[in-house]
């Protein structure tokens, strides 16, 4: 399978300014013919404390997004905040080909004004079986028991690294690489821009791709492991 993670900017509180880079980051992937393309952490509002007026988009968001991945027969990842009864879930949908929310996560890693998911999902799919954890999940120590113990192929990590905490260093890349060798799983990771990038590791926890900035990943992946990865420094 062929993965492109687009470390996309995105504009708190701006909806529509959000879509079209959204919209034409996901135009300029497909150039690529990728089976999955992966966006970060709720990408499509943004969120600043404690404003969860970007619920309210979540039926709006998901039709959008359905349509383009029917359209271009792609699987689509991405993060987005879901309004549930009472609550606001930080939460990340696997979009199938045809346009239908296969796979869903609520992100467990959150303060107290967020509800919380407490398990991990997976989905079957033509390359495997596919699960989704969210930004600070990579390092819940209940996360790796439920994924140790659904067995997934592959993880997607949508995320959104904060620019008030600067740029991720080595140091922070060698912790992703740890959580990854501890989950046991190809672990796909793209953050939002600012300060942006992508990290590929193999279940061993060895990085096999990265890109900087605002550069979108693409990566194939074969049967004996990670291959091939091409980067680009600027967008297409």
């Amino acid at each position: 399978m062929k993965v492109a993670l687009i470390p996309m900017k995105v504009e708190v509180g701006n909806f529509e300014a959000n879509w079209r880079e959204f919209e034409k980051r996901f135009k300029e992937s497909i150039e690529h013919a990728p089976d999955f393309v992966v966006f970060p952490e709720y990408c499509l509002t943004g969120f600043e404390e404690w404003d969860f007026s970007g619920a309210e988009l979540y039926g709006e968001i998901v039709e959008r997004v359905s349509s383009l991945a029917r359209e271009a027969g792609v699987y689509i990842v991405f993060g987005l905040l879901e309004p549930h009864k009472n609550c606001v879930y930080n939460s990340a949908l696997l979009i199938g080909q045809d346009g239908r929310v296969i796979l869903k996560h609520r992100k467990f890693q959150e303060p107290m004004k967020f509800c919380t998911g407490n398990t991990v999902r997976t989905a079957r799919t033509e390359f495997g079986k596919a699960a989704i954890i969210i930004c600070g999940d990579l390092y819940n120590k209940r996360i790796a028991k439920w994924v140790r113990r659904k067995k997934p192929d592959f993880i997607f990590v949508p995320m959104e690294y904060s620019p008030d905490y600067g740029e991720p260093n080595e140091e922070d890349v060698k912790a992703m690489s740890e959580r990854a060798e501890l989950l046991g799983v190809r672990t796909f990771i793209v953050n939002s821009s600012p300060p942006g990038g992508a990290w590929v590791f193999s279940s061993d926890g060895k990085l096999v791709a990265s890109s900087d900035g605002d550069g979108t990943l693409v990566v194939e992946v074969h049967a004996k492991g990670i291959k091939f990865p091409s980067q680009s420094s600027d967008r297409w």
